[in-house]
């Protein structure tokens, strides 16, 4: 059976709380029956193991975001460490340099503790990286391991490439239906197809022809239908090829 992936989204923010098992009815509806939950924080990350119990294909991955860097405590990091055998990756993690760019050293620090905390426990790990291309590229050079994704990617067509070298791979948001959206519909049509992801982060980036609505884990259907278009290939043979690679990257084992 084939079907889409959500990749990355945030359906375990408040305003999807009240209307949860509807919003997930909708994605069923789309053929979307797999998505990987990002986790912020504690309470995140213990809301979404609650509804893991009852949706089971909802995978779960957890790290600090960058712009909370401040108030990441010791005792924070500790906790992420000891629930991280319950994740299929550490994320979204990594640097945002967008609003503030005074706090540059606090972000990789603490960017480059979840790498290693990834690392010691072998999981893959989800990068969030805004303004702040090059201090990504090299921290994630240095300090990760093997499987590394790239939420979101808007970044140059040259940084995709510095990125496929090192092995990693490419995820796309609703950004790629957007008109305007130049370079990442030139990466889409660049990436290797075995290293290609795709995403809502939902509730935002919403794609066409939802764009200006909140966005929903079942609009990933819409950035796969796009990208296949885009490459001139069959939705269900990229949708195949999609279940495959997100397999290969949380190292599943059927």
């Amino acid at each position: 059976m084939s079907y889409w992936i959500d990749s990355h989204c945030h359906i375990n923010e408040e305003r999807y709380k009240k209307d949860f098992d509807n919003f997930l009815s909708i994605a069923k509806q789309n053929n979307v029956l797999r998505n990987n939950v990002i986790c912020l924080n504690k309470e995140e990350y213990l809301y979404t193991l609650q509804k893991q119990q009852q949706y089971p294909f909802l995978d779960i991955s957890f790290g600090y975001f960058p712009e909370d860097a401040d108030h990441v405590t010791d005792e924070d990091l500790q906790y992420l460490e000891s629930v991280v055998d319950s994740l299929v990756a550490v994320g979204e993690i990594g640097l945002d340099y967008h609003w503030d760019d005074t706090k540059k050293d606090v972000q990789k620090q603490l960017f480059i503790k979840q790498l290693e905390i990834a690392k010691r426990h072998n999981k893959p790990v989800i990068i969030h990286s805004r303004d702040a291309a090059k201090d990504t590229y090299d921290i994630l050079k240095e300090y990760a391991g093997d499987k590394v994704l790239m939420h979101c990617f808007s970044e140059s067509n040259e940084m995709m490439k510095q990125y496929l070298k090192l092995g990693y791979y490419i995820s796309f948001s609703g950004v790629v239906t957007f008109n305007n959206a130049t370079e990442p519909k030139k990466n889409a049509k660049e990436v290797p197809l075995d290293k290609m992801m795709i995403e809502t982060d939902c509730p935002y980036l919403t794609p066409v022809p939802f764009r200006g609505q909140m966005n929903q884990t079942a609009y990933v259907r819409y950035v796969g239908e796009h990208i296949a278009q885009l490459k001139d290939m069959d939705p269900q043979q990229l949708m195949e090829q999609l279940m495959e690679n997100y397999r290969r990257f949380f190292d599943e084992k059927d």
